[in-house]
């Protein structure tokens, strides 16, 4: 064997991209034993040992405990129904994260066009439509312990284009709010009735006519928190508008 094929513990682990620490290891538990050591006791490796390293990098792959790999290597085979089973179980992890990074995508899109024309993007805002996105399973699942099927499924029957334009409206009005508050509106003026008008007909949308029905179980519940992109400040100025619009809006509740 020529120096060529011998490679110190270093060099093997720049050629296998495995470290120091696992090779060591690798060898105390007699998976992978040096081909030789220097006189110094170093570890000294070979072409064949980097063959059977990444061996067993490829059954690691398909999830392999270290001990079935070196049952497999000392035998130099393995049952059929073990390797078999061990691609079907990796089959099934890759297609769970094929349908996780589907969904990110899809999610991505989605902000994508929900903000592509916007100038500024208040950044409370975003994260709450960030959150919204990711927590929708968790939304859901909290309408479906609250209400019918029939009105779950009401509520989530929406395409992408018009989850879209509904979260546009949502930025607006949602910035509205903020830019109103902190030009110090008055919650009575003709402008904060106006958005707080806007902002009732927007839910009503959202929730296809059920905001009544919703906003009984809100006080109630506790078992899932709700995105709120709004300060403390912001709350009271919309909490002191929003009464205001109901008191002089007899018409408010169960509004189409």
């Amino acid at each position: 064997m020529s120096d060529k094929d011998i490679f110190t513990i270093g060099e093997f682990m720049q050629k296998s991209g495995v470290s120091i620490r696992t090779l060591r290891y690798y060898d105390s538990i007699d998976l992978l034993k040096p081909s030789d050591y220097t006189e110094g006791g170093h570890r000294l490796y070979s072409k064949e040992d980097l063959a059977t390293l990444q061996k067993i990098k490829s059954l690691q792959y398909l999830d392999f405990s270290l001990k079935d790999i070196k049952t497999i290597l000392q035998n130099n085979a393995a049952k059929g129904s073990e390797i078999l089973k061990s691609l079907n179980d990796q089959k099934q992890i890759f297609e769970a994260k094929k349908l996780e990074i589907i969904n990110i995508l899809s999610d991505l899109d989605h902000l994508i066009e929900t903000i592509k024309d916007e100038e500024t993007i208040n950044i409370n805002i975003f994260c709450a439509m960030l959150q919204k996105l990711m927590f929708e399973e968790d939304t859901k699942k909290w309408f479906e312990d609250h209400f019918s099927k029939d009105m779950t499924d009401q509520l989530f029957s929406i395409n992408k284009s018009e989850e879209i334009d509904l979260d546009k409206k949502w930025t607006k009005v949602l910035s509205n709010i903020k830019h109103l508050t902190f030009t110090g509106a008055i919650p009575s003026s003709k402008e904060s009735q106006q958005t707080i008008e806007s902002l009732m007909d927007l839910m009503n949308e959202t929730t296809k006519g059920n905001l009544d029905l919703i906003a009984e179980k809100l006080p109630s519940s506790d078992s899932f928190s709700f995105p709120n992109p709004f300060s403390e400040k912001e709350q009271v100025f919309l909490k002191k508008a929003t009464e205001i619009y109901q008191r002089d809006n007899s018409g408010f509740k169960g509004r189409q």
